[in-house]
């Protein structure tokens, strides 16, 4: 193809993405671009049979951002998988130019303040508004790694697998009316009339590390700043209307004077408690497991895109979204040291064994509940560690998706075609979907 891609930033995800992209010819060499502020990182990219035109070293900030533009064109693509990049002015930049935009989650410019107990919420409110102008613009996809990212699309298939599977009486003697909203993509009055209470995202990190812990040192599988950051902010959850404020409480075991917000037309939910605080039960496909309840991007978008609205844009039913997420013992002893002066990024050379699995339960009292996730494992021989490539593949999985569709505008992950999507990732990432016991 005649369009070029621009990396910006090629870290270890970056560099995994990069292996995938010449691995299936998504882009000539020719037209491969990076952009990153380290000297190392551009290296890697030379190295791996890069142009050396087209290693460009840049800082990106509220200043100097629109400088990147420079580089690309109409039709083209920018990959944002660096830090402290400002995803919602990228994005608006990139509809204006016509160009295609990709993120694995959100996030804002390093040099400008933010407030993070609202971040969230302030963000999905100006991306919504953007979505809906950028209609038959050039497609991107926002948000788009594994979580936020792939599991918006395992939701949808949770609520495909009930309909087809569930063999109760209530969905089975509604079945074809259900496929009839499935074939019509209407997923949110499917959920409704399904009688979804609850979809609760869970993500469990087993990996084993040779590295010795450090008291001064915070570690993580994945993006350590960010990761040690989420387990600092405040818990947020989206509270449905299927589900009393008290009862969404007491599946966390929290008590209604650590609210520090609510929200009730739009079930946002702040507790005045860190995520590394708040605990609850989850399920990974094979097992049950405690994990810290976090904030997190999709929480937006999934309760968004199963909501089902009046003709004022009230809320007339949504399902309660919480994240359940169990990092690996290193990185959970490493945030509670206090303060940490270092980062450290578990990378393949200090993995052992282990592995990570992410999915998401539809809940419901008319229906049996549905896991449907995937999981990857420690393979001394892969390029990358499980929880890089179940970024990158997520990552792959929406380029080829904005390759085929490039007119449908900004899209949150839920938008995208839940089968195609399923299809262009299944090569990396296995779907596991399981009929769960009632009382797990």
């Amino acid at each position: 193809m005649d369009s070029k891609v621009l990396f910006l930033g090629m870290g270890v995800v970056g560099q995994s993405l990069l292996n995938i992209i010449k691995k299936e010819n998504l882009f000539p060499d020719e037209n491969i671009l990076v952009a990153d502020s380290s000297r190392q990182a551009l290296d890697y990219f030379i190295e791996a049979g890069g142009k050396k035109d087209n290693a460009i070293l840049f800082e990106m900030n509220s200043r100097s951002y629109k400088e990147i533009f420079n580089y690309l064109k109409e039709d083209d693509y920018l990959l944002c998988l660096a830090d402290g990049n400002d995803c919602v002015v990228l994005v608006e930049e990139c509809n204006k130019r016509r160009i295609h935009f990709v993120s694995a989650s959100d996030d804002t410019f390093d040099d400008v303040e933010d407030e993070e107990d609202f971040r969230y919420l302030d963000h999905f409110n100006l991306y919504k508004k953007l979505a809906i102008n950028s209609r038959g613009s050039a497609t991107s996809i926002l948000q788009f790694g594994v979580n936020p990212g792939f599991v918006s699309i395992l939701a949808k298939k949770a609520l495909i697998d009930i309909v087809e599977n569930d063999a109760g009486d209530f969905v089975s003697g509604k079945r074809d009316y259900f496929k009839e909203l499935l074939e019509s993509n209407n997923y949110s009055q499917l959920a409704r009339e399904l009688g979804v209470t609850a979809f609760i995202e869970t993500d469990l990190d087993t990996t084993k590390s040779s590295l010795r812990e450090d008291i001064n040192t915070v570690y993580s599988t994945w993006n350590v700043p960010d990761f040690d950051a989420e387990m600092d902010d405040r818990t947020i959850i989206k509270v449905g209307t299927n589900e009393s404020l008290s009862a969404a409480l007491d599946r966390i075991g929290v008590n209604e004077d650590k609210i520090f917000y609510y929200n009730k037309s739009d079930g946002t939910l702040v507790l005045d408690l860190t995520g590394k605080q708040v605990k609850a039960k989850a399920f990974d496909g094979s097992r049950v497991f405690e994990g810290c309840v976090d904030a997190h991007e999709e929480v937006f978008t999934i309760h968004d895109y199963f909501s089902v609205r009046d003709t004022n844009g009230d809320i007339n039913y949504a399902p309660s979204v919480m994240f359940v997420y169990s990092p690996c013992e290193l990185a959970v002893s490493s945030v509670n040291h206090g303060d940490n002066e270092k980062y450290q990024l578990i990378t393949k050379e200090f993995m052992t064994s282990g592995g990570e699995s992410v999915g998401i339960v539809a809940v419901g009292d008319k229906f049996k509940p549905r896991y449907v996730g995937t999981k990857l494992s420690y393979d001394e021989n892969s390029f990358e560690t499980p929880s890089v490539l179940l970024v990158s593949a997520s990552l792959s999985a929406a380029l080829k998706y904005i390759i085929n569709h490039p007119k449908d505008g900004i899209m949150f992950p839920e938008y995208p075609k839940t089968e195609e999507i399923i299809s262009y990732a299944k090569e990396y990432l296995p779907i596991i979907s399981v009929e769960l016991n009632e009382n797990v």
